[in-house]
């Protein structure tokens, strides 16, 4: 979240209404191993729907552009203005 704010990017955290899911264009699943995996689709199995994300199958530009300036700061090849990398000898 911290990133796309950083990057100008709109950030909000709140549930999200099932049919909302149908003009998403873009999705990604964030968790505590401090990566962003793009969601191709999410399944409704009660009700039989599936809401297609990615067409193609692969991340989108932001997920992409997320997943890149993270791993940069992980492996010390963009600045860590957040103080989240530790060295450790």
């Amino acid at each position: 979240m911290q990133l796309a704010e950083d990057m100008g990017l709109k950030v909000e955290r709140r549930p999200v209404p099932e049919e909302e899911l149908a003009t998403f264009e873009e999705a990604g699943a964030c968790g505590t191993a401090a990566v962003i995996s793009p969601i191709e689709r999410i399944d409704d199995l009660e009700n039989g729907k599936s809401y297609v994300i990615s067409k193609d199958g692969k991340p989108g530009p932001i997920c992409t552009k997320l997943y890149n300036k993270l791993r940069g700061i992980q492996y010390g090849d963009e600045p860590d203005t957040h103080g989240w990398v530790t060295i450790v000898e």
